[in-house]
């Protein structure tokens, strides 16, 4: 019964570590321009660089002035995500 316990406590550890899970994006605009990922202000204009963020599809929105561009993008473990945008 003790290596069953010690069974499922490894088997644990995957799931844990997926869902915390973190990967990067770096993205550039021409013009620059206020990021928004998620609908959240990131507080920062483009370029930016490996900014952290969970593994998963995500949305980000570039502004200009009254220039708006949305896009979807994925974040994969360990990898970075390029993104060059023309406003």
């Amino acid at each position: 019964m003790a290596a069953l316990g010690a069974l499922l406590a490894v088997a644990a550890v995957p799931v844990a570590a997926a869902q915390t899970a973190e990967g990067f994006l770096t993205v550039s605009s021409t013009p620059p321009a206020k990021v928004i990922i998620d609908d959240k202000d990131s507080g920062r204009s483009t370029p930016v660089e490996n900014l952290r963020l969970p593994v998963g599809d995500h949305k980000l929105t570039l502004v200009n002035g009254n220039v708006k561009r949305t896009l979807g993008f994925t974040i994969t473990a360990g990898q970075t995500t390029r993104l060059k945008i023309a406003l």
